[in-house]
C-alpha cells in the first residue's frame, strides 16, 4: 500500500519543479518590440509568399483585368472573389498599420464583389440570368499606390532583409 502512495506523490513533486513559467532570476517576460515586427512579418510574408501564386501576384493581375475589362462571370471573377477574401482574412490578423492598407490593397475587388452581388440580387424575368456588371469602371489607383506603401512597410518592418 506504501508502494502505491509513493509513486504519485513522487510524480507530484517532480511536475510541481517544473511548472514554474517565470525566470528563476523574478523577472517577468515583458513583450517586445520584436513581437509586433513579428506580426509585421508574418502579414507581409502571408501577402508576398504563402502557399500558390502570391497574393502580391494575384491582386497585380486582378487589377490589370478589372481595368481590361476582362472580369466576367465565371473563373475570372471567381478569382477576384477569392481574393477579396484571402486579403480580407489576411487584414483580420495584422497589425493595425498594415490592416489599413490591406483594406486600401482590396477596395477595388471588394467593390468587383459588392457590384456583382448587387447585381445578382436584382429581379429578372423568369428565364433570363441576371446582367453582369461592367467592372471596368473600378478605380484601382488607391490599391496599386497602397500595395507600394505596404510593400514599403514590410520592408521597414525587415520582412526581405
Amino acid at each position: 500500500m506504501t508502494r502505491r502512495l509513493i509513486l504519485p506523490a513522487v510524480l507530484l513533486l517532480t511536475l510541481a519543479g517544473c511548472s514554474s513559467s517565470t525566470p528563476d532570476d523574478g523577472s517577468t517576460a515583458a513583450p517586445t518590440e520584436t513581437t509586433e515586427q513579428s506580426a509585421e512579418q508574418v502579414t507581409c510574408e502571408g501577402f508576398y509568399e504563402g502557399t500558390g501564386t502570391p497574393l502580391a501576384d494575384r491582386a497585380d493581375d486582378a487589377r490589370t483585368a478589372l481595368t481590361g475589362g476582362e472580369v466576367e462571370d465565371g473563373a475570372p471573377y471567381t478569382e477576384v472573389n477569392a481574393l477579396e477574401q484571402r486579403i480580407r482574412e489576411l487584414g483580420e490578423d495584422a497589425p493595425s498599420e498594415l490592416a489599413g492598407l490591406l483594406e486600401d490593397v482590396n477596395a477595388p475587388f471588394t467593390e468587383a464583389v459588392a457590384a456583382v452581388n448587387e447585381a445578382r440580387s436584382q429581379e429578372v424575368p423568369e428565364g433570363e440570368e441576371p446582367a453582369f456588371p461592367d467592372l471596368s469602371q473600378i478605380d484601382v489607383s488607391g490599391s496599386e499606390d497602397a500595395q507600394a506603401e505596404f510593400q514599403s512597410a514590410c520592408s521597414d518592418a525587415g520582412y526581405g532583409a
